[in-house]
């Protein structure tokens, strides 16, 4: 055999399509492992005889007239037609193309792949464009609201220059806009360089306490103004993992600021540090909203707010959480006993192996707001 039939041959049997070859006397010379898989139609058969009997009846008529019109003209064909494999099986829709041999030889090389199938995927891929439009539309919508505020705190600097009052507050305003519309701006980059792979971590050995501390400190003006409680439950030791600390930091920041957008005011806000061997688990728990089951395993989706509606912003954070955890070799878990009940947010992290601290002042006991 030819190496470059070999090629074709192992390329062929690696497919989940069925390919087979119909000489220029109509009988079958070649069927990759699908097709000998799902067919009991061998080397040799003459292909109308075998092959037309398992067509539905009502494709007979249409196959046979695309099949004669394509061989007497030698043009390609495609068609749609139902198959079924076996007498007591049922019948399947497949697409199948025809495409004559370029040799001059007669032969004819035609594929079969399940329609049902596509028509999955097409609809999968209606659904994610539409999700995505959403999603456009609701970052147009979310970098546009700060332009109003902006545009109002610059037209007061303009008129009331000499009144150090509404400069200050205009001032104020302008700072916290700008800062809003730069986070965005920076989950948007971060979240297209996580989906390509572009963001390097500096990993190092770092105090995971204080980086949930930093954490805390970024998510407190959120949590203080909701009136939540927030508990830190930390071990005796200091622990330590492998990891980017402002990664990291930018993970449970993430976490804690769902928490508290998702939790009615004066809610509970628990984190709590728990190592094991080879890992450390930080659990962020809340008294909040909770999540529906079936909402559960595409609450790391990147486009589920645009899905769900906004709740005060894109719903970026948790997409991010989960490539930054995975980054570090490390996994998150959602779990939720249902609307009302709470969440709770696992990360798991490579623990470090290295000495053990005694524990930095000011991160023993419990943190509220």
């Amino acid at each position: 055999m030819h190496p470059t039939e070999t090629h074709f041959h192992w390329l062929a049997d690696s497919l989940a399509q069925l390919i087979w070859a119909v000489d220029a006397g109509g009988r079958l010379s070649y069927g990759n492992s699908a097709w000998y898989a799902f067919t009991a139609i061998g080397a040799g058969a003459r292909f109308l005889d075998s092959y037309l009997p398992a067509l539905h009846p009502a494709d007979r008529p249409l196959w046979r007239q695309t099949w004669e019109q394509a061989v007497l003209s030698g043009e390609p064909y495609a068609l749609e037609r139902r198959i079924r494999f076996t007498p007591d099986s049922n019948y399947v829709r497949q697409l199948e193309w025809g495409n004559p041999m370029q040799n001059g030889s007669g032969e004819w090389l035609i594929i079969a792949t399940d329609a049902d199938e596509n028509e999955r995927l097409i609809v999968q891929l209606r659904r994610s464009i539409e999700l995505k439009d959403k999603f456009l539309a609701l970052a147009a919508h979310e970098m546009r609201s700060p332009l109003a505020p902006i545009s109002t705190a610059l037209r007061l600097l303009v008129q009331h220059m000499n009144e150090p009052a509404v400069v200050n507050q205009s001032c104020a305003t302008l700072a916290r806009q700008v800062a809003q519309l730069a986070r965005l701006v920076d989950d948007l980059f971060d979240l297209a360089r996580s989906q390509n792979a572009r963001i390097l971590l500096r990993r190092a050995s770092i105090d995971l306490e204080a980086t949930i501390a930093s954490a805390i400190e970024t998510a407190q003006p959120l949590i203080a103004a909701r009136g939540h409680q927030l508990t830190l439950v930390t071990p005796p030791n200091t622990t330590m993992v492998d990891g980017d600390a402002g990664r990291l930091t930018q993970v449970f920041a993430n976490l804690l600021v769902n928490a508290a957008k998702f939790t009615d005011n004066s809610g509970r806000i628990c984190v709590s540090v728990e190592p094991e061997p080879a890992w450390v688990l930080v659990k962020v728990r809340d008294s909040g909203i909770g999540i529906a089951r079936e909402m559960l395993p595409r609450v790391f989706d990147a486009y589920l707010q645009a899905e769900r509606g906004s709740k005060g912003g894109l719903g970026l954070g948790l997409a991010l959480t989960r490539h930054l955890v995975e980054l570090h070799g490390g996994t998150v878990d959602a779990h939720s006993e249902g609307p009302g009940q709470g969440s709770e947010f696992v990360v798991r992290l490579p623990a470090s192996h290295g000495h053990e601290y005694p524990r930095r002042e000011g991160l023993r006991g419990q943190a509220a707001a």
